[in-house]
């Protein structure tokens, strides 16, 4: 049985997401990152970092969104998800490193420095620079 540990809204989505387009059959272990569970023994076995998502595939430990998003298309997904062309499949790899890296960072930014970080951990003057960032992004699509 598949497991895939996550917290709500966070990236977990993504990987639940896929789980439910391929129709797969998981259990969904929710990891209280508000409760300190992320800094487990436990979890950080599972995830260095204690973050989520992580997904569990029999003797398979993956965490990362789009790492797991890729290997359930691959393994599970019989071309539903991925073309089958190396040269096709490598186009997707290249926009989904570009939306991860591109366009999710700068709101991710903007989010930890506007309400995700504790209130002494936020640079508003971050701000202004992550928005032009995402705005250059926005421009190659």
């Amino acid at each position: 049985m598949i497991t895939l540990y996550s917290f709500p809204n966070s990236r977990s989505l993504r990987a639940a997401w896929t789980l439910e387009e391929l129709g797969l059959e998981y259990q969904c272990h929710h990891v209280a990152l508000d409760k300190g569970e992320g800094q487990s023994t436990e979890h950080l076995a599972r995830h260095p970092d204690g973050k989520v998502p992580v997904l569990e595939d029999g003797e398979l430990m993956l965490f990362e969104s789009a790492p797991i998003c890729r290997y359930l298309a691959e393994q599970y997904g019989a071309g539903q998800l991925l073309p089958q062309s190396v040269a096709e499949r490598a186009q997707v790899d290249q926009w989904l490193s570009f939306i991860v890296t591109e366009i999710e960072q700068p709101l991710w930014l903007q989010a930890k420095h506007k309400f995700a970080l504790p209130q002494d951990k936020r640079v508003p003057s971050v701000l202004p620079t992550a928005a032009w960032e995402f705005q250059r992004a926005l421009l190659a699509l």
